[in-house]
């Protein structure tokens, strides 16, 4: 896995330090992919990645309702960011669909220097999410493995501003589209985590430095993962 991981990562950072246009931007971070198997069952995930630094957590209210949430904060080369989401949905064995609002604000410094800004905004980010896959399937003795299919359907709203002489408002909205996976490893109370995804960012109009942004199309994240409260068969 690290060999695969470690060239992906790579490629993220150079797209990102080689970025120097003038359209505004949005990194999503990765989805949360959980999936339950038991009432009280609890999730507690710290990340890395290209949009910076993440937790997760998510609980099973009921034998069939969970809620999640997370918040991702930091960034990668010039672009820094601060988002949060929740939603609640409704699982079963191997499937978790739910339903939320993601908000944040975000900006990127002028150059490398990070002493101005060039611009600066926030959003609002409503969206509808599929989990689907398997998690604690045995592999080797007490190795458990975690494959998890994520499809996150995003509308984005942003608001923000240039941070130029004029002060040119920016004004988006657009739908994003983004399949994700997951691969974990570890026992049955931890999971080290690699995420991949691809947000797709639909729209009929060209980049515009004011009425669109430009959604980058991968994201990449490493992580550990907490489970809590899980009885011993699997999923």
């Amino acid at each position: 896995m690290k060999k695969i991981a470690l060239p992906i990562l790579l490629f993220c950072l150079i797209i990102l330090s080689s970025c120097k246009s003038g359209n505004y931007k949005y990194f999503a971070p990765t989805v949360n992919p959980v999936l339950f198997q038991d009432k009280g069952e609890v999730h507690v995930s710290a990340e890395v990645g290209t949009s910076g630094f993440t937790t997760k957590a998510a609980v099973a209210l009921t034998e069939h309702f969970g809620v999640m949430g997370m918040y991702s904060g930091g960034g990668l080369g010039n672009y820094r960011s601060h988002e949060g989401e929740v939603a609640v949905g409704y699982f079963t064995k191997n499937l978790y669909v739910s339903g939320g609002m993601g908000f944040g604000s975000n900006f990127a410094f002028t150059d490398s220097t990070h002493v101005a800004k060039q611009y600066e905004g926030s959003f609002r980010r409503p969206f509808v999410q599929l989990n689907a896959g398997i998690s604690g399937g045995k592999i080797i003795g007490g190795i458990k493995g975690d494959a998890v299919f994520c499809l996150k359907n995003s509308y984005l709203f942003y608001d923000g501003s240039h941070l130029n002489a004029t002060k040119d408002q920016i004004h988006s909205e657009y739908f994003v589209v983004e399949p994700g996976f997951l691969m974990g490893l570890g026992s049955k109370a931890f999971r080290f985590d690699f995420l991949l995804g691809f947000p797709i960012h639909f729209t009929n109009n060209p980049l515009s430095k004011y009425s669109n942004a430009r959604t980058y199309p991968l994201n990449v994240g490493f992580g550990i993962r907490f489970i809590i409260g899980r009885k011993n068969n699997e999923i």
